[in-house]
This record gives structure tokens, sequence and C-alpha cells, in this order.
């Protein structure tokens, strides 16, 4: 029997070197008690924990550890950023609150333990129970102004997100402990599963009262944050090999580059995807083709400086015509929205997916656009 998540069999050269939690373990001198997996990836789990000082009421707050071979680059790396972040105290930026970090061992080597609020479940949870997987356009709105004004406060620091999507935006939950407790307390204790010798706890993010059919009124008010720095990067910007940053056409040059105007690519991409449950430039090809693609669905043109770059050497602003789906923002979108919602949700779509970074919309400019102007609109209808 294979393992269901991450395998904690493996060793860290093999692609392992997990920690391997247990419901209930305390851990850092007992000062954490781990109550439920939040989500995993190829560096890190992540773990709900109860949080008990004598400088504060218990509180619940996220884990996230690092695997061994992760652990001395998040440190140089991962950790600055949102220690950083927290030092700005701009709890208006709806981005992750540092709590601390410190090292725990297992029998695999030693992990980097990092302390940050928790959240609830993410946009693309939220997305997933939709119907027809498509999110209305309203809660879309509240969801991309936070994301915009968050983006906003780093891209003033110099940092760029780098992995703005359904996974990086979160609805919010109170986390004292005498109110999460008793919500805990009432759903279904979390599933382990052994395997191997090891026993593994499945995947069981925290639920939310926030629905994806709510009405405008409500979600005015909804708590939404930012979160998943894990591939932030500050001043020196640099593409992570293996990661797509959904397909942005500078990151997909031989001489690649990345920026916060990468961020603002991405951020047009989900908005589509939330809105149309529809994935924008993932046909395969070469880059000149893919690109290609672009320029046939967005009408717009490649930095002249790019048709020196290597992998542009098969490029024709025809090649798109026969490259995959040239379907427009806008006949994209007919399909999902009602037709008087199709025109200002592609004018923001379309002036993020600029292909020249250069002319893509600032990040506040993203929270100030006309098609947003409703997202932080006060529920009393006074304001």
């Amino acid at each position: 029997m294979s393992f269901p998540e991450e395998p904690l069999d493996l060793s860290p050269s093999e692609g392992g070197g997990y920690y391997p939690a247990a419901i209930h373990q305390r851990i850092h001198n007992g000062e954490y008690e781990i109550i439920r997996k939040l989500g995993y990836g190829p560096r890190s789990s992540t773990w709900l924990v109860l949080h008990n000082s004598q400088y504060h009421e218990p509180i619940y707050s996220a884990l996230k550890i690092f695997t061994v071979a992760a652990s001395s680059e998040a440190k140089d790396t991962v950790l600055p950023i949102p220690k950083a972040v927290s030092d700005w105290k701009r709890f208006d930026l709806r981005l992750p609150i540092f709590r601390g970090s410190f090292s725990e061992q297992s029998d695999s080597g030693t992990h980097l333990c990092v302390v940050m609020n928790a959240m609830a479940t993410s946009a693309r949870a939220l997305q997933s129970g939709a119907e027809q997987n498509r999110v209305p356009v309203h809660v879309v709105q509240k969801l991309v102004y936070t994301a915009a004004n968050a983006l906003a406060g780093l891209h003033e620091e110099g940092i760029m997100h780098g992995g703005v999507d359904a996974d990086s935006i979160y609805l919010g939950t109170n986390m004292l402990a005498e109110y999460l407790k008793p919500v805990l307390d009432s759903e279904p204790p979390p599933t382990t599963v052994k395997v191997n010798g090891f026993t593994t706890v499945l995947l069981q993010p925290l639920s939310t009262r926030y629905k994806w059919n709510s009405k405008r009124k409500d979600v005015v008010d909804w708590a939404v944050h930012v979160g998943n720095l894990g591939h932030a990067q500050r001043n020196n910007y640099t593409p992570e090999k293996g990661k797509n940053y959904s397909f942005a056409p500078e990151t997909l040059l031989e001489r690649a580059s990345c920026s916060p105007k990468t961020d603002i690519w991405m951020l047009g991409c989900l908005t589509y995807t939330l809105l149309t449950n529809a994935e924008l430039f993932d046909t395969p090809g070469p880059p000149a083709h893919r690109i290609a693609l672009m320029h046939a669905v967005l009408e717009d043109e490649i930095p002249d400086s790019w048709l020196s770059d290597e992998n542009m050497k098969e490029y024709s602003a025809d090649a798109g015509v026969c490259s995959g789906n040239t379907t427009s923002i806008e006949a994209g979108l007919a399909h999902a929205l009602h037709k008087d919602d199709v025109g200002p949700a592609a004018a923001f779509i379309k002036s993020c997916l600029r292909l020249d970074p250069q002319k893509r919309l600032t990040a506040h400019a993203c929270g100030s656009h006309e098609w947003l102007s409703m997202a932080n609109a006060c529920s009393c209808q006074f304001c």
C-alpha cells in the first residue's frame, strides 16, 4: 500500500524526509499540541496546533514543518520574508502573521518549524464546491481585491509573492480556543492510516461558514487572507525551476525572468479560472508556440527584444492560430457569466495579461480597478 499523501518512508535524498507528526503529540517542550493536518506539499507539511503559553490565552496556529532537505534553504530564503512582513504590522494587508520558529528532530534529521496564524479553507476548495466549479462574480471580486491589496503591500517592499493561485487565498476563521474548540469537537476526528509501519494522518482543512453562493451583502464582510509566501522573493528575482507561474511569457524565455509584474499575470489567470473553471494557456508546446497562442488570444504584442531570444526562434505571430485553443477572453467568459458581466471582467483580466510585463497593471491599479469597486463596499449599504 502506498502513502495517500506525503511519503513518510522515503529518505531526504529520495524526496522524503517529512516530519512524522502524530495527533495530540506535543512538541517544542510541550508548547504546541498537534491537532490535525491542514496541508502538505513537496517541501513541507502544515498542521493545526494548539499553542499554550503563559503569556496569552490558548490559541490555535498553523505549524509548517519543512522536510529535512528543505529546512536549510528555507531558513535562509523562506523564513526572512514572513518575518519581515509581520514586522510591518500591516494587518490590513491580510498577509500571514509570523508567530515564531524553532527546530525539531526526527529520525531523518533536523526540521525547520514555522508558526503562523492558521486559516480555513482555500479559494480552490470554495471553487470545488461551487456549481460547475464556477465562483460567482461578486465572490471572485472579493477574493481578487484582497489579493491585489496584499500584493500592493508586498510590491511596495520589493517582494514578489510568486505563488498567486487558488491555493494561496484563504477564508479566515476565529482561532481563539474558546471559539474554535467546540467547532473542532463537533467535526469527525482526524483519520489515520497505517502504511509500511508508519502512521500517516490524512488532510483535514478547517471548515468555514462562508459559502460559494453567499449574497453580496455578506461577502463584502468576509475575512479573506493571502498566504503561501514559500515562493516569495525579494529584489533579486529568479524563476524557480519546475514552477510554471501560470505560464507568464517572460518565464518561458531562454533568458527567463520574473518580477512583481509576474504576480499580476498570475492574478489575471486566477481571476479567469475562478470565473470559468478553465485554465489559460496550458496547451503543451514549445515556448515560442505557447507565446504565439497568447498573442492570438490576447491580441497583444510581445516586446521586440524577445525576438532575439533562443526560445523564440520558431515564433510567428500567426503560429497561435494552429497551436491550441484561441478562444478570446471575452468568448470564454461568455460561457460562464451573464452578458452584462463579460465586458468589465474581461477588461480587468486583459489589463493583467499584457504580454509585456511593463504594460501590466500595478497591484495598486488592480485594487482600484472599476471592476473591483464593489468588492470592498460596506455591507451597511450607506457608506
